[in-house]
């Protein structure tokens, strides 16, 4: 294990970025830290072009340097884990090569951080070229010690965060693997992170992390393959961040049921897909099955009933049609139900548990499916 000779080490995963990785060293120059206390690691997956411009920031940043892969991964997860295994530095910042960082990002989070803090979560920049989550951040309010439920820091599994190398040493905390986890790698970094820190911080007071959207939507490169075009990628994903919140050394039985549905209601329902949507991306109708069985099988086994109850609306119809039969016509009939027909979805309404419920028949099973997130209660006809 290499000893702590600065206080961060930026590990940057680079493929054939051109001039668009300026902006990400240009504001590591401009860093309030002093050169001496952080280095920079970039990470090289046998680019095509030349790294000339990489190379002219060896005279502008005291401790730059620049590693090559031998060959070309398609992923930035080896990259990653090869930098992060050379870095000598008590915390690691991890950056993609389009960012950039607020002047200060690096002193701030180190001095948050303090002796005790494992995992700092900076504010995302807002605005039409930027991406990245603001839930976290809505408050503006700095958390030394956030809850991993009620901060909402599963809203934020993207690895753009500073983590205590010691940390992730010792509980061998890497990116998978591409023919194990080839789709949201970072998501399974962040989880298994996540599980074994002693406290999460936030930074919500200003903006630190500049997630850059590129005019020509060039940004970091992935392979052909990165797509749920496979049952075991999204089988994979689901089935890994179940193992690591359930051998959490930190985390509750109750916060891992808890935990558990926040997740599965966001895999089955993220910004840009949801779980219909994948199973449509499958090759056959062999293939599509292959995955719904594949999910059935991990929540009847590994969700008990109040785990379910707990998945945000958006996504536990999805969930239950599938726990209980429902093959993938059957749930995009479920999804036209729901969302297109008006009339019907005025009838069999009721209340249970603060909650507007609609009785549907999923294969002779009577089913509560949660409404409150289509329709208001008066459009539905209740008061």
């Amino acid at each position: 294990m290499n000893r702590d000779e600065y206080k961060v080490s930026v590990v940057i995963a680079h493929y054939n970025a051109g001039n668009y990785i300026r902006k990400a060293l240009d504001s590591l120059v401009r860093q309030t830290m002093n050169q001496d206390d952080f280095e920079v690691i970039i990470v090289d997956d046998k680019s095509t072009k030349p790294l000339d411009i990489i190379q002219e920031y060896e005279s502008k940043i005291k401790h730059l340097r620049i590693i090559v892969e031998d060959q070309n991964h398609g992923y930035p997860s080896i990259p990653r884990n090869h930098g992060i295994a050379k870095a000598r530095g008590t915390f690691i910042m991890l950056m993609d090569q389009d960012d950039n960082l607020a002047d200060d990002t690096l002193l701030t989070f180190v001095e948050f951080a303090g002796n005790d803090s494992d995992v700092i979560i900076g504010k995302y920049a807002e605005g039409k070229m930027y991406n990245g989550t603001q839930v976290p951040f809505e408050n503006g309010t700095n958390i030394k010690d956030a809850s991993i439920i009620t901060d909402h820091i599963l809203s934020t599994l993207a690895p753009h965060k500073m983590y205590r190398r010691a940390m992730l040493n010792q509980y061998d905390v890497k990116f998978p693997d591409s023919s194990y986890i080839p789709v949201e790698e970072d998501q399974v970094f962040n989880m298994k992170a996540y599980s074994v820190s002693r406290k999460i911080s936030i930074l919500a007071d200003k903006d630190y992390y500049y997630w850059n959207q590129r005019e020509d939507f060039g940004n970091l490169g992935k392979s052909s393959s990165y797509t749920y075009n496979e049952p075991w990628k999204y089988l994979n994903i689901l089935s890994e961040v179940f193992n690591i919140i359930e051998a959490s050394p930190n985390w509750s039985s109750a916060q891992q049921s808890k935990l558990k549905a926040m997740y599965i209601g966001r895999l089955f329902n993220s910004s840009y897909t949801t779980v219909i949507e994948i199973i449509k991306l499958q090759k056959n109708e062999q293939e599509r099955e292959t995955l719904i069985a594949g999910l059935r099988k991990i929540i009847n086994e590994r969700m008990d009933s109040q785990s379910i109850s707990e998945v945000r609306q958006e996504s536990r119809w999805m969930v239950l049609g599938i726990k209980y039969g429902m093959n993938d016509e059957e749930l995009s009939n479920l999804e036209t139900e729901l969302f297109s027909d008006e009339k019907s979805l005025a009838q069999n309404i009721q209340c249970i548990n603060g909650e507007t419920v609609k009785n549907l028949s999923i294969h002779g099973r009577t089913c509560a499916i949660p409404v409150d997130f289509l329709k208001n209660e008066t459009s539905l006809g209740t008061k």
